[in-house]
């Protein structure tokens, strides 16, 4: 279809065959490598991102050897070449202008028809010839119908599906429901004085010694051990591995959850910037008389953030290009210099600050070299590559673990109190196709919920330099973090975070299709109040987001 289309729209057959063929060949390479480093395929909604290419292609470049480099090169060559020569042995084909009318319309309907299949013919040709779309298995989805087809089924790039009894009058009477039931509950101030409460996303970090097949020289974590001991911590459920940190931070800021979107979404750059304004735990704050600063160690408009933080209602936002302490580890900004960073903004003005930083020092790749030296040495992997690779994210993670120290020795320091939030984004590339992951045993093949869970937990922290109960919060989904920190900072609660506490207590966890307790168990039968509260999750989570706002003035009150 896209070749006649083509072919009809220019009349060269060669041409064509050069342009269709180079355009599905460069799909399937990238499809190839995002599959290898992510463990994900190529989504339509990769190519929001395609102005950030620039900052993207040298932190992949390493793995691209000289050699298959000249192989593509030779590759592309040979086949210009054998075009050429045999150019001039096919006869030209002279279509009637009327007849390539026809057929480009006839090519452009059938490409609209297969491109929107679910609202045409095409879908019950599908649902004859017994293909099957696993949305909630994207691997699968590829795997069992090819690449065309995968990305075919994902090309519809709406964020989120409008729920059927979508309308003013149904969103109106879930908010009344919800603040008639919670909005009496709604918490006093219980602190004489508000804390400073800071969000520490720190880019792929995770615990490698939870590899328990392999030995490590020392603990490369022992600070945030020992913390974790004496203050609330856990395991974060990112929703996303390797990458796609823009949808941890919306699910930690917005509390809405990526399980409710579309397979591939990416809200920063397909659904935030439409809104005017998106309620978030800043605007909460905000309206309890807090100063929001947002800190980024990298390019400010990457996943469009400069216009996101505005939407969210963040009143500043640093990023590399207005940092004060932006030294270097490795190729990124240390993690070191982010926590003099925001100590430097929390000692810029009286009033309460709610800070959300975003680090960049353990972000893929991990290459030879990276540091000048490698203090721990881990044993127990077979391939020398693997062993140099993971020491060097180790590497990485100690020094984020001593940043995170000297920074809580700080807060310790400061006369307000503060509360500290500090969690992974996701877990690291490690290998391609996670082959460090299965060399150490971590995992097989995750079609277990088990493991999809431990490809999924990152450490989490809420550190405070006041007291606060030691609990154990087990797993936790981002989306939960706002209310968690409302209630240990003493906090009020506006209505929607009244609710998602009480959906808190029913499903601590909800990550792709699957809902989880706080242990780790998958909750397969719903109960009738957790299907009610699941339901007016989503949708408040539409209304807020893609649709009205109907909802808001009631629920943030």
């Amino acid at each position: 279809m896209v070749y006649i289309l083509v072919y009809n729209a220019i009349g060269k057959i060669l041409l064509s065959v050069m342009l269709t063929s180079c355009s599905f060949i460069i799909l399937g390479i990238v499809n190839y490598f995002k599959s290898m480093f992510r463990g994900e395929p190529l989504y339509p909604s990769d190519f929001t991102q395609i102005g950030h290419m620039q900052s993207v292609i040298p932190m992949v470049m390493d793995y691209f050897s000289l050699k298959n480099i000249l192989i593509g090169i030779i590759s592309i060559v040979v086949f210009a070449f054998v075009v050429f020569t045999i150019r001039k042995h096919i006869k030209s084909i002279k279509i009637h202008i009327g007849m390539r009318i026809v057929l480009i319309c006839t090519s452009l309907f059938m490409v609209y028809a297969f491109s929107n299949y679910p609202n045409t013919f095409v879908n019950k040709l599908f649902v004859k010839g017994g293909v099957y779309f696993p949305l909630w298995n994207q691997n699968m989805n590829y795997g069992q119908n090819g690449l065309v087809l995968g990305f075919l089924s994902n090309l519809d790039t709406t964020v989120i599906q409008e729920p059927e009894k979508y309308s003013k009058e149904n969103m109106l009477q879930i908010a009344n429901d919800i603040k008639k039931q919670y909005g009496v509950n709604v918490s006093e101030q219980k602190k004489a004085e508000k804390p400073n409460i800071i969000f520490l996303m720190s880019e792929a970090f995770w615990d490698p010694t939870k590899l328990t097949n392999l030995s490590f020289s020392e603990d490369p974590v022992p600070n945030l051990h020992h913390y974790i001991e004496n203050f609330p911590g856990g395991q974060t459920i990112a929703p996303t591995f390797g990458g796609n940190t823009a949808n941890t931070e919306f699910e930690a800021l917005t509390s809405y959850s990526m399980s409710l979107l579309m397979p591939g979404s990416i809200p920063y750059q397909q659904a935030v910037t439409g809104q005017k304004e998106i309620p978030s735990i800043a605007s909460e704050l905000k309206k309890q008389g807090y100063y929001a600063s947002a800190i980024h160690a990298f390019d400010r408009s990457f996943y469009k953030r400069d216009t996101v933080y505005n939407v969210f209602g963040f009143d500043n936002f640093n990023a590399e290009d207005t940092m004060k302490h932006k030294e270097l580890a490795g190729d990124n900004v240390s993690d070191l210099s982010m926590s003099k960073e925001i100590i430097d903004e929390l000692n810029k003005r009286k009033q309460p600050t709610f800070i959300h930083a975003v680090t960049m020092q353990n972000h893929f790749p991990y290459n030879p070299g990276r540091f000048e030296e490698n203090q721990i040495e881990v044993n127990g992997l077979t391939e020398d590559a693997s062993k140099a690779e993971l020491e060097i994210y180790t590497e990485g993670v100690r020094r984020s673990d001593e940043a995170l120290k000297y920074l809580i020795d700080q807060l310790d320091e400061l006369e307000r109190p503060t509360l500290l939030v500090f969690f992974g984004d996701h877990l690291p590339v490690l290998g391609t196709n996670k082959a460090i992951y299965k060399e150490a045993g971590y995992i097989e093949n995750e079609e277990t919920v088990s493991e999809r869970l431990s490809m999924a937990e990152t450490p989490l922290l809420m550190y405070a330099n006041f007291d606060i109960p030691n609990d154990n919060l087990g797993l936790v989904s981002p989306m939960y973090f706002s209310n968690l920190v409302f209630d240990y900072a003493g906090l009020n609660k506006s209505p929607f975070y009244q609710f998602l506490s009480g959906l808190y207590k029913e499903i601590p966890v909800l990550r792709d299709e699957l809902k989880v307790d706080k242990n780790g168990e998958e909750i397969k039968d719903l109960t009738k109040k957790q299907k009610e509260m699941l339901e007016q999750y989503k949708m408040i989570q539409y209304d807020l987001l893609v649709g009205k706002q109907y909802s808001k003035d009631i629920l943030f009150k």
